[in-house]
């Protein structure tokens, strides 16, 4: 495929080289300069996200130490006081100090002390920021709890740390849904035995409570992960701080963060992951407990800069293109107009304005060339000028030539035109002085055989010794006899019409049943089917009798000829509005398009037999009697050869 070249005027290769030249290095030098800054400004802000994600952590577990000095507190307390025969006094004291601590402690979900045997002997539980003393009848038994039975295997001065789960009272899993961290310290009596459990439970947001102040931006969120498979998050959204827990298979892109997760001995992660910048950083809860805090910052907040920054230069850019684009264009108009008025007062010369006159006098090279091309066009105005004279006379010398050169050619033409008529009207009369030779002799040759049987049939039909049978053969004979007749008085009046020829009302469908009696042999021996599909009434026109057989005789023996074995011949008869249609409808091979506009001609036929004189007939008889003949190929196969005439009223009788 041939690719088009592209046509560029001066103007715009100037325009575009001037362009390149301004715009190129600015925008390079800008690309390199924004994509420096773009490096510099991620850095820092991977570099102060890392810190934000420590810090954070650091407060968690600074958080978590407060919570485990409080509860090793609670544990030293109550190991001074707890002995055998504990009074109500000593009880109450004990229990006065557990409703202090949770009253300081607002974040506190419950206190409670778990003896040996990991039944409840006291729980204090803050509801709403009110610390409320569970009563004895609702104390539970423990035992079972995981978290239970591993906080009795601490030692002296240690504290254990649960997983972040939900809690569960009373064998359920509390309503609604509450992400729950224990914090346990043992009570050793004198003996050095495990006399019990001070546990502290702290809801799960409240350990993320103290980072709101990260969220400063709508779509930040925390999240806090454990080893048991279960988070908790902190998100801002229209201002407003939601918490959400689950398991971390209900967490987005769980896939993608656990690989990125950092040991407790590696620094924090910092990875994009679109939409957000995503900064990772272990929390050690305790001995054997690792947890994992996760801050995902919204990218079009923390890159708002540098998006400004992009922004700022693409004006800046966009400014500078334009300013570069009108001195550009000024500078090539500067140019490129005195070339385009030298192109102009060029293509005027070329076209044949010789008077035109460039006007640049510059004193640099357009001015030289200025003069150059006004010299050239008076040198060329003189060459035209002969030109036309030498034109004018070659022209008056072309003209004469072809007049008479039209004069010859029209009269070739004319005589050509009379010698086709003269030959045309030759070929006519041979025909019609053939027709007739031909009539005469027919009329002459089987004329005086059927005037002697018609004597001999009349001298049958008068016997008395005749059955009603063959006596109405003999007529049938006699009929047929006389249309025979007809048929050579009107063959030799083909050339010359006969005149004062009587007329009377005929029915078409009597003339089809007396042809079809004649025809049915002739169809039966070729085993072609002829139907006729006629109305019960009359169907009257003026005519006599035997011009209609003859008519319907030539057109339903060329249909009959026509078909093959086993084809079929259909007649139809009709009359609709003072007019009289008979379509006659066969199955043959149809007619040849190369006859189409001759088959009404005399001795034009197409049958290897044939004379041409049927159709001839034919086409006069309807004139004659005021109808009109068709012919022409059906869609489905072979030919429709369709007559109409008009009705003949009570008025037919008289001469035509």
């Amino acid at each position: 495929m041939r690719i088009p070249q592209i046509k560029l005027s001066i103007r715009r290769k100037m325009l575009i080289a001037f362009l390149c030249l301004a715009l190129g290095p600015i925008l390079l030098l800008g690309n390199l300069s924004l994509q420096r800054m773009e490096r510099a400004l991620r850095a820092q802000i991977a570099e102060g996200l890392q810190a934000e994600v420590v810090t954070a952590g650091n407060s968690i577990e600074n958080y978590l130490n407060g919570v485990r000095r409080d509860v090793r507190s609670l544990a030293r307390f109550l190991q001074r006081r707890l002995n055998e025969e504990m009074n109500t006094d000593q009880w109450e004291l004990i229990q006065n100090e557990f409703l202090a601590a949770i009253m300081v402690e607002n974040d506190y979900y419950q206190i409670r002390f778990i003896a040996a045997d990991g039944y409840e002997q006291l729980r204090i539980n803050n509801i709403d920021g009110k610390a409320v003393v569970v009563p004895e009848s609702e104390l539970q038994d423990k035992g079972d709890r995981y978290y239970v039975q591993e906080a009795f295997h601490c030692t002296a001065g240690e504290t254990y740390v649960s997983h972040l789960d939900l809690n569960v009272e009373l064998g359920r899993i509390e309503e609604p849904n509450r992400l729950v961290v224990r914090v346990a310290a043992p009570i050793i009596d004198p003996s050095g035995k495990t006399a019990g459990l001070i546990i502290i439970n702290v809801f799960g947001k409240k350990l993320l409570s103290s980072l709101k102040y990260l969220l400063n931006v709508d779509g930040t969120r925390i999240l806090l992960l454990n080893q048991n498979r279960q988070f908790i998050k902190m998100e801002k959204q229209g201002g407003k701080i939601n918490f959400f827990s689950a398991e971390t298979s209900k967490l987005e892109n769980l896939a993608q963060i656990v690989p990125l997760l950092p040991r407790p001995d590696e620094d924090s992660n910092v990875v994009v992951m679109k939409p957000d910048i995503l900064a990772l950083a272990s929390v050690s809860a305790g001995p054997d407990r690792l947890w994992y805090l996760a801050i995902a910052y919204p990218q079009k907040y923390l890159y708002a800069e540098l998006t400004q920054l992009k922004k700022t230069y693409l004006l800046s850019f966009l400014l500078l293109a334009l300013l570069a684009t009108i001195l550009a264009i000024v500078a090539a108009r500067r140019f490129s107009l005195p070339i385009r008025h030298l192109s102009h007062f060029a293509k005027a010369v070329a076209g044949g304005n010789y008077k035109a006159i460039s006007s640049i006098t510059s004193r640099d090279e357009f001015g030289e060339l200025s003069s150059a091309l006004n010299e050239m066009a008076e040198v060329q105005k003189q060459t035209h000028t002969e030109l036309l004279n030498w034109n004018a006379s070659l022209k008056e010398e072309v003209e004469k030539k072809v007049a008479a050169l039209s004069r010859s050619q029209l009269e070739a033409e004319a005589a050509e035109k009379l010698m086709m008529t003269l030959e045309k009207q030759l070929l006519q009369a041979n025909r019609l002085s053939s027709l007739g030779l031909l009539s005469a002799t027919v009329a002459h040759e089987i004329g005086n055989p059927l005037a002697g049987m018609r004597v001999k049939l009349q001298l049958i039909q008068r016997r008395k010794d005749l059955d009603q049978k063959l006596q109405l053969d003999i007529t049938k004979m006699l009929n047929l006899v006389d249309r025979l007749g007809d048929f050579l008085g009107h063959l030799t009046g083909y050339l010359v019409p006969q005149q004062n020829q009587v007329r009377e009302q005929t029915d078409i469908s009597q003339v089809l049943r007396e042809l079809e009696f004649i025809l049915c042999e002739e169809a039966d021996r070729n085993k072609i089917k002829l139907y006729l599909h006629l109305p019960p009434e009359p169907l009257l026109v003026c005519s006599k009798a035997q011009q209609l057989h003859q008519i319907f005789m030539n057109l339903i023996l060329n249909a009959l000829q026509a078909c093959d074995e086993n084809g079929q011949v259909d007649v139809y008869a009709s009359s609709s509005e003072g007019e009289v249609e008979i379509s006659i409808c066969d199955n043959g091979c149809g007619l040849p398009e190369e006859l189409a506009d001759q088959l009404f001609e005399p001795l034009i036929t197409s049958k290897s037999e044939g004379t041409g004189l049927g159709l001839a007939i034919v086409k006069q008889l309807t004139s004659e009697l005021g109808g009109e003949v068709k012919l022409k190929n059906r869609s489905e196969g072979g030919v429709e050869a369709s007559i109409h005439f008009p009705e003949g009223g009570s008025g037919c009788a008289g001469e035509f």
